[in-house]
């Protein structure tokens, strides 16, 4: 794995919180700047990596708004408010816009809606929920976010979206590709044709981009496009 990625396995999903460092020089206070990549829970966990790598969060990032992507976002803000990494700016936060209904005023609503289609019990949200702030981007497709583009994915959910680094070839995948396999449909906003399409324009782009994916072991475009070659379609 490149050494300016690193992963924190999270919550009882076990989602991938991806920490991608921006550049090999330190900022002015030592620390090197980073993006998180849905940070699905356990924000001190997160925290203590980030510390163990000295990285300072300049953006927060959703692949989509599903809740085991996000509920560690309202402690982080609280901690790095506090001056858990000096003082300075909060990390601008960016997600899709189809998906922007699951942060902010409204996210409650729209992650109750969620749990209730697939039969989850509204109980564990109600447990664990912190209100939501609104986010400062709005993505669309092919937009520059730091040292990304950003690909949108729909299909496992509206506003799902791939962050292509194509400098560095890595390519975060979220709930759209896996090692493997690939993203469920039957959650609000889901649609087969659409998740059909996606996963065919990520099994075109180069054989060697690294996929780091919203849950389980890394891997390459090369070996998924081989190990989903008899699925219909791809």
């Amino acid at each position: 794995m490149d050494k300016r990625i690193d992963c924190v396995i999270v919550g009882p999903i076990k989602t991938n919180c991806w920490l991608y460092c921006l550049e090999d020089a330190e900022s002015s206070d030592g620390k090197r700047p980073c993006v998180i990549i849905d940070p699905g829970a356990e924000a001190a966990l997160i925290i203590s990596r980030l510390k163990e790598l000295n990285w300072r969060p300049c953006f927060i990032f959703f692949t989509h708004g599903h809740f085991d992507h996000l509920t560690a976002l309202p402690e982080l803000l609280e901690a790095f408010g506090k001056g858990v990494f000096g003082s300075g700016s909060l990390p601008k936060i960016g997600i899709h816009r189809l998906d922007a209904q699951y942060l902010g005023k409204d996210a409650y609503t729209a992650h109750r809606s969620s749990f209730t289609a697939i039969g989850w019990p509204s109980a564990y949200l109600d447990a664990i929920w912190k209100a939501m702030p609104e986010p400062d981007i709005l993505f669309e497709e092919g937009v520059e976010a730091g040292p990304f583009r950003v690909l949108h994915l729909p299909g496992h959910s509206p506003g799902s979206a791939g962050f292509y680094d194509e400098k560095a070839n890595v390519l975060f995948s979220g709930d759209t590709l896996f090692q493997g396999n690939y993203g469920r449909t039957d959650l609000p906003g889901g649609n087969w044709e659409q998740l059909h399409q996606s996963l065919k324009r990520l099994l075109s782009m180069k054989g060697e981009t690294v996929v780091c994916p919203g849950h389980g072991a890394s891997t390459t475009i090369k070996e998924e496009a081989a190990a989903l070659r008899f699925d219909a379609g791809f």
